[in-house]
């Protein structure tokens, strides 16, 4: 096999690797916990109050982007307005663990955010 090969071979192995890190789970209920658990946030729930005054509010959980983070899958949940992002979190399957995107991306515990959102 050509390195050229060989680096292809190597980059679909990594691919297919890091798709089956996290499977979609098929209890058809997990990922709508998730998004319940974000939407029913306290802080998620006065930003949607607002908006909904002149804009359309939306819930976008994106299946084709999942993090695994130390042992974790990890499902975006983007909060938008009028096709405008607010907030972009991170929920595992049933909402037991919440991380909410900060400046550059960097990920940030949900208790940690409500903390510096003080």
């Amino acid at each position: 096999m050509g390195s050229f090969q060989g680096s292809v071979a190597a980059a679909l192995l990594a691919a297919a690797c890091a798709a089956q890190a996290c499977e979609v789970p098929g209890d058809g209920t997990s990922l709508r916990r998730a998004l319940l658990r974000v939407k029913y946030l306290p802080e998620t729930e006065t930003w949607e109050l607002a908006a909904r005054k002149t804009h359309t509010v939306q819930y976008v959980l994106s299946l084709d982007a999942p993090l695994d983070l130390e042992g974790r899958c990890y499902w975006p949940i983007e909060a938008r307005s009028n096709g405008t992002l607010w907030r972009k979190f991170y929920a595992t399957p049933r909402g037991e663990f919440l991380l909410v995107a900060g400046p550059e991306g960097r990920l940030i515990p949900l208790e940690a955010w409500r903390a510096g959102a003080r």
